[in-house]
């Protein structure tokens, strides 16, 4: 036997040691199964030497010319390029896997939601794995999950995704279309193609989106690597489906200029997977409101991201979640508005309206931001965000009610019941705060069922900017609502982190 020293012992250890099962894959039946580690969790998600398993990667790149020792930020080289593992290539006829986009760190959480919807609802298998940071792909049987599933934990779906492979960039195009669309040949095509070949052709023009994407963009990556590859792939898909689909092409113009919006949003969305490696999907989205853009799968925002960053001083960070309700409902309240603020301290959520040129009535125990407490439109109210109530509105009257107050989730389900049950505000946005590291699902689904009972719709997700919380948007089921909302045109409050590469209305 040959002897090891200290140090080659350790290194080996180490090596071989696993991290405690933070990857997972969660499979069917009541209670997880662990398999092999299927993502990286916490992290930058680097594979290998590297970050690009072994060939090419920094191991071989660590000096420059001139011998000096490169340097990386996190949005360079440092960036994890595959999936892992890829995932096996597509039949005709054959079950199609779906993908969903989360906050990255979260997607043991975004399974276990999807599990624990099947486990109460049918009596079908799933298999759920993630392969890379912020991803997670869903095996299915019997198409137990509907076309626009939409959980609360997930950014954006890509359901019923082909996976094809190609060396170039127009071959890549080609196989999606054929995977998805049918060939020039009709050799390949089963029946889901066939539905949707038809749909497709009869869709208004200018109501196709597409979106090119990267596994990089669902950890919000400023440079992801491929992107342009991935660029490329969507501009020739673009090119081909013009020529056969009037859905891709411009929306149609009367004679005074005016725009014929389409009538339903069609969104086609590819992510490579490696250079030569695509998964894509195409969907014909649901309409969810209360915004007139508001669909599932989030035709406006590829991966289901918004840029929400606010130049200049804020008065806390956590602003950013309110953009994202606006974004998500794509909605914002109009200038006659009354906005009731409750838990405004430090002021994030206030200073957001007042950038609206809304009125807030602003409630908390502590004083705002010095600039907001000087602001005229802002009524201060010093007292329990609880029990307050808004007698400065008059009934029917135009308001919003924002919160973001840390409390148990049995005290926003009660703020919740009290304000839609005695019709307080039209629209509202609030926060539900969880105790340890999972969600209160079932505290989750009594509040929503306690919304819906009092003639509101409510929506519940967890955002890029949430962190153990979940954000409530809810609007009141009425016809009599115009003027109380302006639908949210793109760039208002946030913008897409990445672009579109075919939009509906370009």
């Amino acid at each position: 036997m040959v002897a090891l020293s200290p140090i080659l012992l350790t290194s080996y250890l180490l090596a071989t040691s696993n991290d405690g099962g933070r990857g997972k894959t969660r499979r069917s039946g009541r209670g997880s199964v662990d398999g092999p580690r299927t993502f990286r969790g916490r992290g930058d998600g680097n594979s290998g030497r590297g970050g690009e398993g072994g060939r090419g990667g920094l191991g071989r790149k660590r000096y420059n010319r001139e011998g000096a020792k490169r340097t990386y930020s996190n949005d360079e080289d440092m960036r994890q390029k595959d999936v892992s593992p890829l995932p096996p290539l597509t039949k005709a006829n054959s079950p199609r896997p779906s993908y969903y986009t989360c906050r990255h760190t979260y997607e043991s959480t975004l399974m276990n939601e999807i599990h624990r919807f099947v486990e109460m609802n049918t009596d079908g298998k799933v298999i759920a794995t993630s392969p890379y940071p912020g991803l997670v792909r869903v095996e299915v049987e019997d198409d137990i999950l509907l076309e626009h599933y939409n959980p609360v934990y997930a950014l954006q779906s890509m359901p019923n995704t082909v996976v094809v492979s190609a060396v170039s960039i127009k071959g890549i195009a080609k196989a999606v279309l054929a995977a998805l669309l049918g060939g020039e040949d009709d050799t390949v095509v089963d029946a889901i193609t066939i539905q949707q070949r038809e749909s497709l052709r009869a869709a208004d023009r200018g109501s196709l989106n597409i979106h090119a994407l990267v596994p990089g963009m669902c950890k919000g990556q400023k440079t992801p690597v491929m992107h342009h590859r991935s660029t490329k792939v969507g501009e020739e898909l673009a090119k081909m489906m013009k020529k056969v689909y009037p859905a891709a092409r411009k929306a149609a113009i009367d004679d005074e200029g005016n725009i014929f919006e389409p009538n339903e949003r069609w969104l086609l969305q590819v992510m490579l997977q490696s250079n030569d490696i695509a998964v894509a999907s195409l969907t014909q989205c649901k309409f969810l409101g209360p915004g007139r853009t508001s669909y599932w799968p989030n035709y406006c925002l590829p991966v289901g991201l918004a840029k929400v960053d606010i130049e200049g001083d804020m008065p806390s960070s956590a602003y950013r979640k309110l953009m994202e309700g606006f974004e998500c409902m794509r909605i914002m309240p109009s200038n006659s508005a009354v906005v009731v603020d409750l838990g405004a301290c430090p002021g994030g959520w206030t200073s957001v309206m007042r950038r609206l040129g809304c009125s807030v009535v602003a409630v908390d125990r502590s004083a705002l931001d010095p600039v907001l407490m000087s602001d005229d439109c802002v009524q201060f109210v010093k007292g329990d965000a609880f029990t307050f109530e808004p007698t400065m509105v008059e009934e029917g009257g135009d308001c919003w009610m924002i919160s973001d107050i840390i409390a148990y989730p049995d005290r926003i389900i009660e703020l919740l019941d009290k304000w839609c049950s005695g019709n307080l505000a039209s629209y509202m946005i609030v926060t539900m705060k969880f105790q340890g590291e999972e969600p209160a699902l079932d505290e989750l689904d009594k509040a929503v069922k306690i919304v819906e009972s009092h003639a509101y719709d409510c929506r519940v997700k967890h955002f890029f900017n949430n962190k153990n919380e979940v954000t409530f948007m809810v609007s009141e089921k009425r016809n009599d609502l115009k003027g109380k909302a302006l639908d949210l045109p793109l760039g208002i409050l946030g913008t897409p982190m990445y672009p579109i590469t075919l939009g509906g209305l370009n």
